[in-house]
């Protein structure tokens, strides 16, 4: 998963190849971005065989390698362009965004560092860095560089979100509020934001805000599994029991193998039904085998009602 790293961080480094006067470049990049991944890479590889210190080409067949799953190669593209071109901002920062999807933040952070060196104000070397570190467990260095960012560019959007993300992360519900709200009063069509932002008001206690927010998320993805599910779990805490199973039910219907749901099926059935309790457990038990135990161990309550209760109290338990 590339997290905040698609829309911000990765930098296609498209050189400008007029310099060169190499009509098999400008093709090579075109066809990269028409999606034709392998006319581009023999288009490269008939360029670096001719030219092998061209540093552009490099850097685009390691992009390339890297769509196509080759990490092998594009890693030793990369060493290549680096001996080439040490001192290259964004192809330092294009080396670590690799290692991070390598996971190897320790890596990333150190080619990030010697960006930063080269550029102090290299807004995206900050926030990649500030990935690496939360990778890392390092929160508090990863929020300083995520302030660094928002001190060049305050008014980043997508910089905005990930402090958002990081302050709901280090538990800093208030100051995640304040940056979600701020990201939806201009992506007024974002869901996921206005999920993340019904996460926060659940965190501070308040649930009809947080109610409100998965909602405008379903009105603008009635899809979104993530928001349905906690929507459900909002209406069995209010009690309503068949508005919660029929926000789980809708849920099946899109997805037939998420486990979670009919987990929660079989909890909210335990209250008065144990046979279509222990129903949806054998279903959860078969998705997620996983986690067995805990499906056969609810499998048991459901032979009493004092097990049955049990269940319904833990699952009442985030109130």
């Amino acid at each position: 998963m590339k997290y905040f790293l698609i829309s911000l961080t990765i930098l296609t480094l498209f050189f400008n190849a007029c310099a060169r006067n190499d009509s098999k470049f400008i093709k090579a990049t075109q066809l990269v971005k028409e999606n034709k991944l392998e006319q581009a890479l023999r288009l490269y590889n008939q360029i670096l065989k001719k030219d092998p210190a061209y540093t552009s080409a490099l850097i685009n067949r390691a992009l390339v390698y890297e769509k196509l799953g080759e990490d092998d190669m594009a890693a030793k593209d990369y060493n290549s362009a680096l001996k080439l071109a040490p001192k290259q901002v964004d192809l330092l920062n294009n080396v670590a965004v690799f290692y991070i999807e390598q996971k190897r933040p320790q890596l990333a952070s150190y080619y990030l560092t010697k960006a930063l060196e080269i550029q102090p104000e290299y807004t995206i070397a900050y926030v990649n860095r500030a990935k690496a570190s939360q990778m890392l467990n390092k929160n508090q260095e990863a929020m300083q560089d995520l302030e660094n960012a928002l001190g060049l560019e305050p008014q980043n959007l997508e910089i905005i979100l990930n402090k958002a993300i990081l302050d709901y992360k280090m538990t800093n519900f208030k100051a995640a509020l304040d940056g979600y709200s701020e990201v939806l009063a201009s992506r007024k069509k974002d869901y996921k934001t206005y999920y993340k932002r019904g996460l926060t008001f659940l965190m501070l206690n308040k649930y009809q805000n947080a109610f409100d927010d998965f909602n405008a998320a379903l009105g603008i993805n009635n899809a979104y599994i993530p928001a349905i599910f906690e929507r459900a779990k909002l209406l069995f805490d209010q009690g309503d029991y068949e508005a919660a199973l029929a926000d789980l039910d809708t849920l099946k219907t899109i997805d037939n193998k998420y486990a979670p749901s009919y987990e929660f099926t079989g909890d909210i059935y335990a209250i008065e039904d144990p046979v279509k309790a222990v129903s949806n457990y054998i279903v959860a038990k078969e998705l997620d085998p996983a986690n067995s135990k805990r499906y056969d161990a609810k499998i048991k309550l459901m032979a009493s009602e004092k097990g049955r209760q049990a269940v319904i109290n833990k699952r009442l338990e985030r109130i």
